[in-house]
């Protein structure tokens, strides 16, 4: 595999036609059941996670708002030193279905490395969630192929192990 950084290189420079590729590769996967895709993008994502030093990108910290729980609130406004109702005020925001941490990048990045690291919030914990069920039809994994050298590995290692080819 790549390093981190050598990936996130690759990942802007071929954006514009992997995306397009994607959207042909989203069809192929059409044919394919989803537990056969979820097996291969588990195991796959075992793998790469194990590859990539994370605190050398960040992306995820940079770019996204995490999903928040009122109890992450309260945990996350003493790290502010914020009574919670104030934290809320001013760093979540609610979307009519979630509340999510409304700062990019986070307020607890320091360079790619997450300063409460140990106490994050579940959706920070669990990214880039690639270890969920029916992964072929999670949008989350289609935007994050953009952000993460993780997902876009994954991606580019299932289209080699589905057999998938695009305009060659």
């Amino acid at each position: 595999m790549t390093d981190t950084i050598s990936i996130l290189d690759i990942i802007q420079k071929d954006l514009q036609t992997k995306q397009t590729e994607n959207l042909f590769f989203k069809k192929h996967l059409r044919g394919i059941s989803s537990i056969k895709v979820d097996e291969h993008i588990h195991r796959l994502y075992n793998i790469v996670a194990s590859e990539v030093d994370c605190t050398l990108c960040g992306n995820c910290c940079k770019k996204l708002e995490p999903g928040i729980e009122t109890d992450e609130i309260a945990r996350l406004s003493k790290f502010k030193g914020m009574e919670p109702n104030d934290f809320k005020m001013f760093y979540v925001a609610y979307d009519g279905d979630a509340q999510y941490l409304k700062t990019k990048p986070c307020m607890f990045l320091n360079g790619c490395k997450c300063t409460i690291y140990d106490s994050r919030p579940n959706a920070c914990a669990g990214y880039p969630h690639l270890d969920q069920p029916n992964m072929k039809y999670k949008r989350s994994l289609w935007e994050n192929f953009s952000i993460c050298p993780i997902v876009y590995q994954v991606i580019e290692l299932l289209k080699l192990e589905l057999g998938f080819s695009y305009g060659k």
